[in-house]
């Protein structure tokens, strides 16, 4: 995440797994009952489908409007209808008993809370993180899971979230080892840097982003003779034969710049330049409408 827009996606990851340990920590401890211990586990699960869905709104200067305006509510209305609902009804006197009693999930918020989940996850799935995404989305399916009523409290229900925590740590693990190589060890030819780079912004901010870069840079290819194109290889050419190597240059060049400018919404220039290089093309504006 370091140099990205991501970092709002970072925090709530954190929020998530600090969350998911006050549950654990509160799971083995005596003077808290079951319903609290319920909460904060379904909590924890609402909070771990926020990331990912941080990640469509990731594009500067608009993420922080992005985490206020859409983040905080779409989340409130997942939690209003179990904890919300639980605790205006206890303090305002129309229910006695517990202040928190055992969640029992009905399906509309069961629903509510898998649409988020796919919408989150469906961004990344065509990545080589695909497999990890859906792996960590079962991790939190398993920490969801005794709250719908069909796992026996005691042991199983134990052992349903410690399996869920170690898939989904796994998932964590394996996703966040680097994917990408710095220009120094790779070869200095700009198209294979710049299919480097294009590939590790793919990887990083799915399919969403790239789809609206990628035809953004295509656009401004299209000014020029080849016949490039802006692909999930880099930049290709489909009539290889027909253009020439200036064409090719020239091609690698003007995506190259584009990309540039068009990264700036996303990350910081030495996240670029630690995989473009530090001598790339300069002068180019930035393309509207992205």
């Amino acid at each position: 995440m370091a140099g990205t827009s991501l970092r709002a996606a970072w925090r709530w990851g954190v929020a998530a797994v600090t969350v998911s340990w006050a549950a654990a920590v509160a799971g083995l401890l005596d003077g808290v009952s079951p319903g609290a211990v319920d909460h904060l586990w379904y909590a924890a699960c609402v909070l771990w489908v926020a990331p990912a869905v941080a990640v469509l709104g990731a594009r500067r200067p608009g993420a922080r409007a992005w985490s206020g305006f859409v983040m905080v509510p779409l989340l409130l209305v997942l939690e209003w209808p179990v904890t919300g609902v639980a605790l205006a009804a206890r303090l305002g006197g129309l229910a006695r008993g517990p202040l928190l009693e055992t969640v029992r999930l009905d399906w509309p918020e069961l629903a509510g809370w898998l649409v988020v989940l796919l919408l989150g996850i469906g961004n990344y799935v065509m990545t080589r993180r695909g497999g990890m995404v859906i792996a960590a989305a079962a991790g939190v399916l398993a920490l969801l899971w005794p709250l719908t009523g069909s796992v026996p409290p005691g042991a199983w229900t134990e052992g349903v979230r410690a399996v869920g925590c170690l898939v989904l740590a796994t998932a964590m693990w394996l996703a966040s080892r680097p994917q990408w190589k710095r220009v120094e060890e790779a070869d200095d030819h700009v198209g294979q840097r710049l299919a480097r780079a294009w590939d590790d912004f793919y990887q990083t901010y799915g399919l969403v982003w790239a789809v609206r870069v990628e035809a953004r840079v295509n656009q401004d290819l299209a000014r020029l003779e080849g016949g490039g194109r802006l692909g999930p290889g880099g930049v290709e050419f489909p009539e290889e034969s027909l253009a020439t190597a200036v064409q090719k240059e020239m091609a690698f060049r003007r995506a190259e710049t584009t990309l540039r400018w068009l990264s700036k919404r996303f990350v910081d220039e030495a996240w670029v330049n630690s995989r473009l290089g530090p001598s790339a093309p300069l002068g180019a504006k930035e393309p509207p409408g992205l």
